[in-house]
């Protein structure tokens, strides 16, 4: 392949894979490093452009992330892109004035007004609607900067020679709505070539994988799988050149939805190309272990300690598999988004830990889809021709509906009640063919009892929150507003049990909240 014609330099923001990922899909290939690790990479690669993220400080905090020393800031070596707190650091480092006034704080969908001349612009609407999520704000351009888009304030600048750009908002993510045009035409102006498609993407994850397995030696490699997207296009990648050596394995946590086990099975026996897991018994191990999940879970209600005692088992069950199987290597679906909300890209910060990212193993840790995102694994799953209910299906958390009895402590009896809430949602959406404008749905026991009548009786019940929500990439994500008449439906349904007394529709965007509520 061609050398990476795009820097990226992590500040730690949130969206910083989504930026590689929108040019991923504008077919550029980049590379993201945190800001200690480029003045090394720059030593022997010459990219054509330069990005440098947003971040969760401030250019006035002490510590703050600052510009590599090598990194040439000129605009003579390379095109320089600042987003975000990189528009704030350019500003900061050329002499502008960043502050933080309160009338030009955004967080949220913004409008900003572009000055469509301007290269960056070119083709884009002389007002457009815009992702901001920023405190501070440049007040004062550097000597020889204009001002080339406004909101609240100053929402973008460019230098005399277009040679040195500033965003204020976010072009990387969905919400802002010609952010990909403005992206592309970044790429304009700096001279990229389209280098990057999915086929050669599969080759390279084969070969990736390949040079670590060593098809030689006799070592197994264990592979988790979840029936979910991620894991089954994996297993679908990874099964033709590694065949007998890749075992697949699935735990029965006792926290999956209804008829999830023979979705589970059916769709990993697609990938491993057998049917409806004839042939596959050597190659596909589905262990039980909801009992020991339950108890383990069932000791907190705390988001984070649950996924913490969830990892625990989990954990303990693949290295007990590792040893059965004299197994070298386990590998795993884990996604940017992920290790991003795990705070393990760059210097991103944790928002919440996966159960698959960051363990420590005895055997090494392979994760192939670790720079990619939900659409594109979709879309590798569209080339590798596995069914609809595969790249269709709607993503699950690991932990399942351990997740989603929120507030109280987990028992078999309120898994039971969400798994039964959930199939009656699912069932209602499906009926009015909602699904395909939906990204994600959950259905989530609340530890909220309260006061209700049922049949001139009081009544003291559980409440459930149904939540929707509308996204590409899954770092942000509209919630899905419901008709009434299908509001109506789900409330009636689900009150219909004798527990429930009250349902909640949350229509949270992210950010502020995440998708699941832990």
């Amino acid at each position: 392949m061609a050398d990476i014609q795009i820097l990226i330099v992590d500040y730690g923001s949130q969206y910083t894979l989504v930026i590689g990922r929108t040019l991923r899909e504008l077919g550029v290939r980049s590379v993201i490093l945190p800001p200690k690790k480029v003045d090394l990479w720059l030593k022997n690669n010459h990219p054509k452009a330069v990005i440098l993220s947003g971040s969760n400080w401030s250019v006035h905090n002490e510590g703050a992330p600052e510009v590599p020393k090598s990194l040439d800031i000129t605009g003579k070596k390379y095109l320089i892109l600042g987003v975000c707190y990189g528009m704030q650091l350019l500003a900061h480092k050329l002499g502008g004035k960043v502050e933080r006034p309160l009338s030009h704080r955004e967080y949220g969908p913004a409008e900003v007004i572009l000055n469509t001349s301007h290269p960056l612009f070119r083709g884009v609407k002389e007002k457009t609607d815009v992702w901001a999520s920023h405190g501070d704000t440049v007040i004062k351009l550097p000597k020889g900067f204009t001002r080339v888009a406004t909101s609240a304030g100053c929402a973008a600048m460019s230098d005399k020679n277009n040679r040195i750009l500033g965003i204020q908002f976010h072009p990387e993510v969905a919400h802002t709505k010609e952010g990909k045009k403005i992206l592309q035409n970044f790429l304009n102006i700096a001279n990229c070539k389209k280098d990057w498609n999915p086929i050669d993407l599969i080759h390279q994850i084969q070969n990736e994988v390949l040079d670590i397995v060593n098809p030689a030696k006799k070592q197994k490699v264990i592979l988790g799988v979840s029936g979910g997207v991620d894991s089954t296009t994996l297993a679908a990648i990874l099964a033709p050149v590694l065949k007998e050596k890749l075992i697949c394995i699935a735990i029965d946590t006792g926290g999956l939805r209804a008829d999830e086990l023979f979705e589970l099975k059916a769709n990993t026996a697609s990938a491993l190309g057998t049917n409806q897991g004839k042939n596959s018994a050597k190659n596909f191990v589905i262990i039980k272990a909801g009992d020991e999940f339950i108890k383990n879970i069932s000791a907190t209600i705390d988001g984070e300690e649950k996924r913490g005692k969830f990892r625990e088992v989990y954990k303990r069950i693949f290295e007990e598999q590792i040893t059965k199987y004299s197994a070298g290597f386990i590998v795993q679906g884990t996604l940017a988004t992920d290790i991003i909300e795990s705070g393990k890209a760059g210097e991103s910060a944790m928002i919440k830990t996966h159960h698959n990212v960051g363990l420590s193993w005895e055997v090494d840790d392979l994760h192939p889809f670790r720079n990619l995102f939900k659409y594109e694994v979709r879309e590798l799953a569209r080339v590798m021709k596995l069914p609809k209910t595969v790249y269709e299906r709607n993503p699950f958390p690991g932990p399942g509906l351990f997740l989603r009895v929120v507030g109280t402590p987990v028992t078999a009896e309120k898994i039971e009640l969400v798994r039964e809430a959930d199939k009656t949602v699912a069932g209602i959406l499906k009926k009015h063919n909602l699904e395909k404008n939906i990204s994600q749905v959950i259905v989530a026991l609340l530890g909220i009892n309260s006061v209700g009548v049922k049949g001139d009786e009081r009544v003291y019940g559980h409440s459930l929150a149904v939540r929707a929500v509308e996204t590409v990439d899954f770092m942000t994500a509209k919630g899905f507003y419901f008709p009434s008449a299908v509001v109506e439906e789900i409330t009636s349904a689900l009150t219909k049990h004798k527990d429930i007394v009250r349902v909640f529709f949350d229509m949270t965007p992210k950010p502020p909240a995440t998708t699941e509520f832990e």
